[in-house]
């Protein structure tokens, strides 16, 4: 594992200690088994208030900033397909995902220190905007 990812694993575990963390192919997959979702999210007719959410991140990183994420397919807000997501073809995790395609405001700006700037845990807490937008 590279020096950078291993350590903003370590920041991301400090906050989401079940995260989980796979190479495959050149990529660093992620996956929070439990991921925080707002009021409106369901799975199918069932109101939720955690899924898992997928993530992987280039050979390129923190150079390129991370793009989009990834949920359970069949997952939708007050009965409502999300908008801008289409299915994945493949993960390095088990199961169907969506990904949502996402980039957060702003400038991506990493630091030399992981823990500084835009890092792993910043992207991560990012995707609670994409959901507070709703489907």
């Amino acid at each position: 594992m590279r020096t950078r990812i291993e350590q903003e694993l370590a920041l991301l575990r400090g906050a989401y200690p079940e995260v989980e963390h796979l190479e495959s192919n050149g990529e660093d997959w992620f996956r929070l088994p439990a991921y925080p979702f707002p009021d409106g999210w369901r799975m199918g007719d069932n109101t939720i208030e955690k899924s898992p959410v997928v993530f992987k991140l280039t050979a390129t990183y923190p150079t390129a900033q991370p793009y989009g994420f990834m949920a359970p397919n069949g997952i939708n807000f007050k009965g409502a397909a999300p908008g801008n997501c289409g299915l994945v073809p493949t993960s390095a995790f088990p199961g169907t995902w969506i990904q949502f395609s996402w980039q957060p405001d702003g400038n991506w700006e990493p630091k030399s220190e992981a823990a500084g700037g835009s890092n792993i845990l910043s992207w991560v807490r990012s995707f609670a905007q994409r959901l507070k937008e709703g489907a």
